[in-house]
């Protein structure tokens, strides 16, 4: 006998999922009345842009901050807490950017005390200027940790110096635990573009803190908002990072005869074209290493075992530098085939309009060049090794650039560089 829903057990099975709760008048109207004014160095590149809200009362913990329960630094008269919890836009070493404020309340809605975060630890700054019951704290230039005053953050300006002005302290996404599963979207892309993006960000600090942030005039949503707002508030950043992106978005390598020269190869007796070791081409670390130093996203597309890339590419310190592997062994075809090249972009998180902004550096003008325009991808012919036809068949083997050199690779790239930001 089949089991008949009842009415209560379709209602449950289509019921919507919650949704969070609002934040309320009077919660809103206090937290204005109370916000805090940020004092930023003038150069200070972020901002706040919303701010999530929640009334703690006593017993409750904190939603948004884990590292420490509020009610631990609360005084004897405490009857409440006002949590500010700060969403900037941007952090100068990394895009996920969360900073709080507590405000003590008595019975009466009146502020007792204050703490604040600074790198994740909780810290007393009642000590701070009240004005008109808005307290005005101090932000560390690009990272945003709050001071009652600002010698706090003078007295860090060697380390501050340093993350703010070194393109090298840039993490991209730090992402929190909690929400690791709502950013699965995030690729190696998206990570490259918070780097291209942060980098342009960095800025030597004045310690001078004439930019303020008057946080009852950003919008107020309840923590419960903001938890679901946060993933597509960096969703839609990623998204616009992309529209923005001009240039070359990712360099496409070949490993045979490009950075490896396949007359030194030395085969396995035991398996059928597997490759043990092999030299590498004569500037082909050069130019890997210029690449990474630019910020470059490097995938390898190649036809043949990945055991032979991994044995070759690894001696030579080469295997390190890909941030994508596409190899015909896993992708079951080989090049001119476009399905190998599509992988390398798919790993990448490149999308198949970004194809005009992508490099293919290859020595085969049958596999790599046709394979790669057919593409839409722009190609670079390495003319070194005398293995294969050296004459194009049509238009599709014919290559955009022509080198002799792997290194000259990059002096390509700076062309087209120079002629995206003319466009």
């Amino acid at each position: 006998m089949m089991h008949q829903d009842s009415t209560a057990d379709k209602e449950r099975s289509f019921r919507p999922a919650q949704l969070p709760e609002r934040i309320d008048a009077a919660t809103a109207l206090l937290a204005r009345q109370l916000a805090p004014i940020l004092l930023c160095d003038k150069l200070e590149p972020f901002e706040p842009a919303v701010v999530g809200i929640s009334h703690l009362k006593r017993g409750e913990t904190s939603p948004s901050f884990k590292h420490m329960n509020p009610f631990t630094r609360a005084p004897n008269r405490t009857f409440s807490i006002l949590e500010y919890a700060i969403w900037w836009n941007g952090d100068i070493q990394h895009l996920y950017e969360l900073d709080h404020v507590w405000i003590y309340l008595n019975e009466n809605n009146t502020p007792i005390h204050i703490t604040a975060s600074a790198h994740g630890e909780m810290i007393d700054i009642s000590q701070s200027n009240w004005q008109d019951r808005q307290i005005r704290l101090f932000c560390e230039p690009g990272k945003h940790a709050l001071a009652p005053t600002s010698a706090e953050i003078i007295e860090k300006r060697d380390w501050l110096n340093d993350v703010c002005t070194n393109p090298d302290k840039i993490i991209g996404f730090e992402i929190p635990t909690e929400f690791a599963d709502h950013m699965s979207f995030l690729s190696p892309y998206d990570d490259f573009l918070a780097h291209d993006y942060l980098r342009k960000k960095c800025f030597t600090p004045s310690y001078s803190f004439e930019k303020s942030f008057d946080l009852s005039k950003v919008p107020f949503v309840s923590w419960g908002e903001l938890e679901i707002l946060i993933p597509r508030l960096l969703r839609d950043q990623t998204e616009q990072l992309r529209k923005n992106k001009k240039g070359i978005k990712a360099v496409l390598l070949d490993s045979g005869d490009t950075l490896i020269d396949e007359g030194t190869r030395i085969y396995s007796e035991d398996r059928e074209n597997l490759v043990l070791s092999a030299k590498s081409i004569e500037t082909s670390r050069q130019l890997l290493e210029g690449l990474k130093e630019r910020g470059y996203l490097i995938a390898l597309v190649a036809d043949g075992l990945e055991q032979s890339f991994h044995n070759v590419l690894k001696k030579n310190g080469f295997w390190e530098k890909f941030d994508a592997i596409s190899i015909s062994e896993n992708c079951g075809i080989t090049k001119p085939s476009p399905r190998i090249f599509i992988e390398a972009l798919m790993q990448l998180g490149l999308r198949r309009e970004d194809t005009e902004h992508i490099v293919m550096l290859g020595d085969n003008l049958s596999r790599d060049i046709r394979g790669a325009k057919a593409l839409g991808i722009k190609t670079v012919w390495l003319d070194g090794a005398p293995r294969h036809d050296k004459t194009p068949k049509d238009d599709l083997e014919t290559p955009d650039y022509r080198i002799t050199r792997p290194i000259e690779l990059l002096d390509i790239i700076d062309q087209l560089e120079g002629e995206e930001t003319v466009d």
